[in-house]
């Protein structure tokens, strides 16, 4: 049994699904990328509950620890391998974070047996938070001299406060230069666009300095 997560792999998995999806603006929509990965099926736990024909106030607290979203891998099934469950009631940045999370885990091929429950989350939100918040977004932004902060971070990325906190249990990793730089090219003209805006905005952004932690360690183009 694998008892170390794979950080690097599991960024590199995220990046090359931005890459393959040419996905060229922020905030990343995660939701039709679990939508349209094949052999996965996703239903809120709304759905989930008129299918069963389950209350929703039963079935939520059977889920435990996993009171955003929730993976299940389907033994038998001719067409579904995987279903999705998640709470639309949260906050939008709360659902875009799980569903990510959730596609990671599934993206990362997690069967719940080759390695350990705390293993595979640490897999899928490194997985997670390099789609939402990609490396060259946070390096480009670096590189024009403009303060880091939290509301530029939110602007470009759709990032909050509580994504930040998350990001900073994710150690750097080491991935291939030209894969941050393939990155960096989808990306570019729309943050590029968002640097010249706030470059050219008579107003002081007084929020606070996003603090990544190690995230960025590593990073090369």
């Amino acid at each position: 049994m694998i008892n170390k997560p794979d950080y690097n792999r599991a960024a590199m998995k995220a990046m090359e699904m931005l890459i393959e999806n040419n996905i060229t603006e922020t905030p990343v929509y995660c939701l039709p990328l679990l939508v349209n990965y094949p052999h996965v099926r996703v239903m809120s736990f709304s759905n989930m509950a008129d299918t069963s024909e389950i209350d929703r106030e039963d079935l939520v607290p059977q889920f435990r620890d996993n009171q955003d979203a929730a993976t299940f891998r389907m033994n038998g099934m001719k067409d579904v391998e995987y279903v999705v469950v998640y709470n639309m009631r949260l906050p939008y940045e709360e659902i875009r974070r799980s569903i990510a999370r959730e596609l990671g885990h599934i993206v990362l091929g997690h069967d719940g047996e080759t390695r350990p429950k705390e293993v595979r989350m640490a897999e899928a939100k490194c997985f997670a938070h390099h789609l939402l918040t990609p490396r060259p977004i946070i390096h480009m932004l670096q590189e024009s001299g403009m303060p880091l902060t939290m509301n530029a971070l939110v602007h470009t990325t759709g990032c909050s406060s509580d994504c930040v906190d998350e990001i900073q249990e994710i150690p750097g990793v080491s991935v291939p230069a030209e894969l941050n730089r393939k990155v960096r090219k989808l990306f570019e003209p729309h943050i590029m666009e968002y640097i010249r805006f706030h470059k050219s905005s008579p107003r002081k952004d007084t929020s606070p300095v996003a603090d990544f932690g190690t995230f960025m360690d590593g990073y090369e183009e």
